[in-house]
């Protein structure tokens, strides 16, 4: 998968009122860290940043373009508005390519449909799970294929699709079980008293 590329804008005015009105054109602040390097205040826009997260979700790695000078950064924090839910701020980290870097990514059960049935439906230990690697080995994606319950009592962390590959350190042992199937017991009626 293609690493999507993000314009940001140097953020030269703070205070409310400034924030205000970029925001009203569409801009979201943002805030870029850097390892050893002075923190950037930024803006980044709403709608595309918003394209970016609905297509490769928040755990991608993304290349921030400012003002013509490229880097490779991964979002940290996404405040948001608890009723509207708008983008309030963001926080990104650069990523130096030769120093290796601890992420929380989501864990995918695909083909869940082909096992879930009205009596037994999937029961998830793990949804994300943490790995420790340099940049250019972040995965786009992290799953598992849930047919493998068919064959096999549970979904452990070495049927992840990165877990044979050893440029990732994965935070659990991969005997651990993400996901198993369950029975749903059907609710028993209850009786009617006698008169």
């Amino acid at each position: 998968m293609a690493t999507p590329l993000l314009e940001i804008y140097e953020r030269e005015t703070v205070g409310k009122n400034c924030v205000a009105k970029e925001r009203r054109q569409g801009k979201v602040p943002a805030i870029v860290y850097s390892k050893g390097n002075e923190t950037k205040l930024v803006f980044l826009p709403e709608r595309e940043f918003e394209k970016i997260l609905s297509k490769y979700g928040s755990s991608t790695r993304l290349a921030l373009n400012l003002e013509g000078n490229k880097t490779f950064a991964v979002i940290k924090e996404i405040q948001r508005d608890t009723l509207k839910h708008n983008l309030l701020h963001v926080d990104l980290q650069t990523l130096n390519e030769n120093q290796k870097i601890k992420l929380t990514l989501p864990i995918h059960l695909i083909n869940k449909e082909s096992v879930e049935s009205n009596s037994e439906i999937i029961q998830s230990h793990y949804n994300e799970i943490d790995i420790n690697t340099y940049p250019k080995y972040i995965p786009d994606r992290i799953e598992a294929d849930a047919k493998l319950l068919k064959s096999k009592s549970s979904i452990t962390v070495g049927d992840l699709n990165i877990a044979k590959n050893d440029n990732i350190e994965l935070g659990l042992d991969l005997s651990t079980a993400i996901a198993n199937l369950v029975y749903v017991g059907k609710k028993e009626e209850p009786l009617e008293e006698e008169i």
